[in-house]
């Protein structure tokens, strides 16, 4: 039949939102639907072998081991207290600007998201720091809620990006490449933020009604800085190795979990719970995506297998669309998608699909991932079904989700001007991996 392949499609997509409805994990509704396809659509039980074989093969690879790694580096920086520590040498450079505590919150989300890759430990530990004070000075949900959102969210764009290796490897892009190509986003979006809380706090002072801050001594500012310069190194250690070429991601991983033990000790801050707490916690969320990896690869082989990607990677081409008309409408299918699914679901719908067609039109891998990543990261904060969102509400139990939803908004807007930013000059994105290339 010449569009079985569309019926293909509808079957495996109508079951897969059938079980994520029913509330099955993400993982295991991707491995039910894989083998449901293999038996009734390649060869009965005797194709189940295939899904054994490609479960070691996905995971059991030397470029995955990144991910644990920076999931335990954000957990310890959190359980030790390291991060709040960071956060509160960033408030005292800030100054006495408007909106400072709003500025505060950005500028440690993205210190803390260059530290650890961790978004729902950053708005956890920021949320839970920052907003108390904030409420205690009148900042209002707009400009306190929206500002820990923000900061918070930098962590999936800025590296190490535990989401970032993850992609990478459903992809099958250099993941050193993919995280290097993730720094001049993430600076550029974090600068917009500023310039949005520092603008809106002029103009709507009631909304972060200005006080007199402690007076902070130039020599003061510097001490603070120079309490957390050892912590600052980790992001050499991390990032600056990948990008000089000394290490690849998987080693820079391992030195940076080394080096935030080591700096946690110095500081005074290392404890047998807070070591089991970060290791329990970096162990189950490895397992869960993990299985997210093997249940994505799975669900790649039975789309090719039945012939469904190549015939809808022909028939993309067949309509004849302009590259960047594409490429908008597979962002706003991410989009759309990111106000009911997970970030991880989002990636196991849309990677199979949307590689091959890249591919297929000659756009730059690396390029359309981090347009990917800023999509995972606004899906993260759009309502009405935002992670971040519910983990604001787990940290602050007093504020309806009314009013996160609305904090939320204004964030969204930003980060989609951000995507038409990268789609209008992809040397952005493109300017730091084609040095490590040259």
């Amino acid at each position: 039949m010449e569009y079985e392949w569309v019926y293909n499609l509808a079957f495996f997509f109508g079951l897969l939102m059938l079980m994520m409805i029913s509330g099955m994990p993400v993982a295991f509704g991707f491995l039910t639907l894989n083998i449901v396809g293999l038996y009734f659509f390649l060869g009965g039980a005797g194709s189940l072998s295939l899904l054994a074989t490609s479960s070691f093969s996905s995971i059991g690879q030397f470029a995955l081991i990144p991910i644990p790694l920076f999931i335990l580096m954000g957990e310890l920086l959190m359980r030790t207290g390291l991060a709040a520590k960071t956060v509160e040498a960033v408030d005292q450079w800030i100054g006495r600007v408007p909106g400072r505590l709003s500025l505060s919150s950005v500028g440690g989300g993205t210190l803390f998201g260059a530290l650890s890759g961790a978004s729902m430990a950053s708005v956890a530990m920021l949320g839970s720091t920052l907003v108390p004070e904030m409420t205690k000075r009148g900042y209002k949900p707009a400009m306190s809620v929206s500002s820990i959102l923000a900061g918070g969210g930098l962590a999936v764009l800025i590296p190490p990006s535990a989401l970032g290796v993850l992609l990478g490897a459903l992809a099958k892009v250099s993941i050193a490449e993919l995280l290097l190509a993730g720094i001049l986003p993430g600076v550029v979006l974090a600068t917009m933020y500023f310039a949005y809380f520092a603008v809106r706090a002029a103009l709507q002072p009631e909304l972060a009604p200005p006080y007199e801050a402690p007076a902070t001594s130039i020599g003061e500012k510097f001490y603070s800085l120079l309490t957390i310069t050892p912590l600052l190194s980790l992001i050499v250690v991390v990032t600056g190795l990948i990008f000089l070429g000394v290490a690849t991601p998987s080693e820079s991983a391992a030195m940076g979990v080394v080096a935030t033990l080591v700096l946690a000790a110095c500081y005074g801050r290392l404890t047998l719970d807070a070591v089991k707490q970060s290791l329990m916690a970096a162990m189950t969320t490895t397992a869960m995506m993990l299985l997210v990896i093997v249940g994505s690869t799975g669900f790649s082989q039975l789309l090719a297998a039945t012939g469904s990607t190549s015939a809808l990677v022909s028939a993309v081409g067949d309509l004849g669309l302009n590259p960047i008309l594409t490429v908008i409408v597979m962002q706003v299918i991410v989009l759309i998608l990111g106000c009911f699914i997970d970030t991880i679901s989002i990636m196991l719908v849309a990677i199979p699909v949307f590689m091959p067609i890249v591919s297929a039109m000659g756009l730059d891998p690396i390029w359309f991932c981090i347009l990917i990543l800023v999509q995972l990261e606004l899906a993260g904060i759009t309502p009405p079904f935002g992670v971040l969102l519910f983990v604001m509400k787990g940290v602050q139990q007093h504020l309806k989700i009314s009013e996160i939803y609305k904090a939320a908004l204004p964030i969204v807007l930003i980060q989609i001007a951000l995507v038409a930013l990268l789609m209008i000059f992809p040397e952005i994105v493109t300017l730091l991996p084609n040095a490590t290339r040259n």
